[in-house]
């Protein structure tokens, strides 16, 4: 899940809050004016406004919702929403003024802001439309030029309206009047939402049918209300119009991320279970065997992780440990795991040493110019004898107990992880455990899991949890763990995979 940060969370509940401030103040201002005094149709008009208004707000506080629980991209869709927004309130007031000469000042500049909205909702219209079809054809670029500059001159032009009285003027008594050449405001508007619908014609085989329709439906439908209306003085519902269909956008926009969620979440649960049954999940591990005892455990941050352990005989007295954590996290960690945990088995299955497997393997995921790495600890045990060699190629340190005693942490030189540097001489150590040792291997999620104060759980906890009852299974023991874990974060997001896994040699 994709989150956002404070500051903006912030900007986007002001913005919230104005948006109803807004509303309120419209609505008192249309309940405060003598509606002996209002044409029916700047009632009808008013009322239009309100009602848009408020369905404009709900709009946004959706896309509110979306972005901080999905991250959803609304940068241009809200950009138009609060522009449609602005101009539903403009155009309000606008009327609720009108004929009043003592606010003669105020309908002029209302006014102005009326235009501006008008001109500044069709450019973020056709910056909606490019960054929804993703769109980098040349001829794009061409008519952004216009877009821009058109923006820029329509908005003087508007502007001067103060002074000039271009598209508009109010009269002595308060008066809202068109001039003659009120129909040029609008050039800029439609020939911007033309060349918006020309950029989803062309760029269609990016989009659904139903997509196409809805931007079909924003272009014509308010130039139909708008020659409709044009001789009906007082009556400008294209903003009404509009957001009527930005409701339709919102609606298309979710059965888009709908449809594209179901087929994400689709393959994440493939891929989980790819990785689920890729991993060894059965146990007992090897029930013929009364030598060693051996469980482990992987739970991941999201529905696939880049952890991965492995435990497999090389032949009937030596057992290989794998235990590891690749960067990054999703699918494409997941992939790189399963990779190194195949070549890894293999290069110990070919009688590969420790260090010999991690050098061989090291290069030939280099060979893949990925930019990820693999943290690895990796152990070969001499089943009758008890001696061990193992590597620890930039993984956390392992636990160790022996018999009768309590768990501790064995620190000793780490090598750099796996697929960092080429031609690496990794360096084995040797070790022995003796009937009734045990020892604990685990990735960097145990460590670091947080609680809702941001504290990691730690080496200190960890090793308490292991040691509340070191006599247990290696099944017991992880249980031990998991649930000081849980006991410790209390349901706060974990951002890391948790895996671990617990031999006990020897078992009586």
């Amino acid at each position: 899940m994709k989150s956002i940060s404070r500051s903006r969370k912030i900007n986007l509940s002001i913005a919230g809050v104005i948006y109803l401030l807004l509303f309120l103040v419209t609505a008192i201002l249309f309940y405060n004016r003598d509606l002996a005094e209002l044409k029916s149709v700047y009632i009808l008009n008013i009322g239009v406004d309100l009602a848009s208004m408020l369905t404009g707000y709900v709009l946004y506080i959706c896309c509110l919702v979306d972005i901080q629980k999905a991250g959803a991209d609304y940068k241009y869709y809200l950009f138009l929403l609060n522009t449609v927004i602005g101009g539903l309130f403009t155009d309000a007031v606008a009327w609720l003024v009108d004929g009043n000469p003592n606010l003669r000042i105020i309908n002029i500049l209302d006014n102005v802001t009326y235009y501006s909205c008008t001109a500044f909702a069709s450019c973020f219209f056709w910056l909606f439309i490019v960054n929804f079809v993703n769109s980098n054809r040349k001829i794009v670029k061409i008519l952004s030029y216009y877009v821009f500059g058109g923006l820029f001159v329509s908005e003087i032009l508007i502007i001067s309206n103060i002074f000039t009285d271009f598209y508009f003027y109010v009269d002595e008594a308060g008066f809202y009047h068109r001039t003659d050449i009120y129909i040029f405001a609008n050039i800029y508007v439609y020939t911007v939402l033309l060349a918006a619908l020309y950029v989803a014609i062309i760029e269609r085989k990016r989009m659904h049918g139903f997509q196409l329709g809805a931007i079909v439906i924003y272009v014509i439908a308010p130039l139909i209300v708008a020659v409709l209306t044009t001789d009906i003085y007082g009556l400008s519902i294209n903003y009404g119009c509009i957001m009527i269909i930005m409701l339709l956008i919102y609606c298309v926009i979710n059965v888009t991320q709908g449809r594209e969620k179901a087929a994400s979440d689709r393959d994440m649960r493939t891929a989980s279970a790819i990785q689920t049954h890729i991993l060894p999940n059965t146990f007992p591990a090897f029930p013929e065997r009364d030598e060693f005892d051996i469980y482990a455990s992987m739970d991941t941050a999201k529905e696939v992780g880049g952890d991965f352990y492995d435990y497999f005989l090389v032949d009937d007295d030596h057992l290989a440990l794998v235990m590891a954590d690749v960067s990054g996290k999703g699918v494409p960690s997941a992939l790189f795991m399963m990779i190194a945990r195949t070549l890894i088995k293999n290069e110990m299955l070919n009688g590969c040493s420790p260090e010999k497997a991690l050098f061989n393997v090291n290069n030939r995921l280099l060979d893949g110019k990925t930019e990820m790495f693999v943290t690895v600890w990796l152990a070969l045990l001499e089943i009758s004898t008890g001696k061990g060699w193992a590597v620890n190629a930039g993984h956390e340190h392992p636990a160790i107990r022996h018999a009768g005693g309590e768990y501790e942490l064995v620190k000793y030189k780490h090598f750099p992880a796996v697929s960092l540097m080429e031609n690496y001489n990794y360096r084995q150590h040797e070790f022995k455990l003796e009937k009734g040792d045990s020892f604990f291997v685990y990735t960097d999620g145990v460590t670091e899991a947080v609680n809702a104060e941001k504290d990691f759980f730690g080496e200190e906890r960890m090793l308490k949890a292991l040691n509340e009852n070191p006599d247990a299974s290696p099944k017991e023991l992880l249980d031990n763990v998991s649930k000081a874990i849980d006991s410790f974060v209390q349901g706060a997001e974990q951002f890391d995979d948790i895996t671990m896994m617990c031999m006990k040699f020897a078992n009586d």
